[in-house]
């Protein structure tokens, strides 16, 4: 649709005329964007470009662990690798604020870092050898970071092979499925709109709960398998029954065991974690 020149535009002039206003002033528009908000430009190169360098010290610590920076949650990772003897050490991206971040940290060491937010995995590196050579690689998520996230179950006590398991199986995609990239959802709040579908600060507390109430059963019926011992707890998992994560209702709540939670609408996702599939061997082997 092409637009009216507003200059002579009549119905306007007209409007201007009746509110004392002469028809050929107009009034100025500045658009102000916040320095704690990321510019078009900055989500850009986040999202899809190169990065944005940043230091240490120009990132925050969200409430859960994860980086922030600016309004956006962002992955981190050294951009600049040196081969040595024909062989390239691809540094590893961080998600969390892990001990290695804190030890870089204490060390007072002044590497510079690159910020990201792509989805597919990949990230834009410069290789020396000894001329830069740009180029993107796939790297591997921090295991510290999993750590420090927990996420998907992750324990400091797991065997290499299933900790590999683990970081095979992490991608941008699913972290940012869980940690929304974007913190405007956190800011701001609902009065007579619909709640923000996202989980309540303290769901940690409240999952808890659900799953004790359950004394660590699943709930489904025909299921029922008991998960009450300590290292089996992680399996058992609280599904919303409306899909929607803001509603802690109790009759809204139900403990499933992680093979039953996959079955659910719009969980499918699920069955491709680790530790759906550690789950899975378990319940073969006959140790459920």
């Amino acid at each position: 649709m092409k637009l009216p020149d507003f200059y002579i535009f009549e119905p306007l002039n007209r409007l201007k005329e009746s509110m004392g206003i002469p028809w050929n002033v107009y009034g100025s528009l500045e658009v102000q964007i916040s320095s704690a908000r990321l510019t078009p430009s900055e989500l850009e190169l986040l999202t899809s470009g190169g990065g944005i360098d940043v230091g240490l010290d120009e990132l925050r610590i969200h409430s859960d662990g994860t980086l922030v920076y600016k309004d956006s949650r962002v992955l981190l990772y050294i951009r600049d690798v040196h081969r040595y003897a024909d062989k390239v050490s691809l540094p590893r991206y961080h998600v969390a604020n892990c001990t290695t971040l804190k030890h870089m940290r204490e060390a007072g060491r002044s590497e510079r870092y690159l910020v990201a937010a792509r989805v597919d995995g990949t990230f834009s590196l410069n290789i020396f050898n000894p001329q830069k050579v740009k180029r993107d690689e796939r790297l591997d998520v921090c295991q510290n970071c999993l750590l420090a996230l927990e996420f998907d179950g992750f324990r400091g006590d797991m065997r290499g092979a299933e900790r590999k398991l683990h970081v095979r199986s992490f991608t941008p995609a699913r972290f940012f499925e869980k940690y929304p990239r974007s913190l405007y959802t956190s800011t701001y709040r609902h009065e007579s709109s619909a709640p923000i579908n996202q989980y309540p600060k303290d769901w940690d507390r409240i999952s808890r709960n659900v799953r004790e109430g359950a004394r660590w059963k699943c709930q489904e019926i025909g299921c029922g398998v008991d998960l009450s011992l300590k290292h089996l707890r992680s399996f058992l998992e609280v599904h919303h029954k409306n899909g929607d994560r803001s509603d802690i209702a109790p009759e809204n709540l139900i403990a499933l065991c992680i093979e039953c939670h996959a079955k659910q609408p719009l969980h499918a996702h699920v069955k491709s974690t680790p530790r759906y599939l550690a789950f899975k061997r378990l319940k073969s082997g006959g140790k459920l």
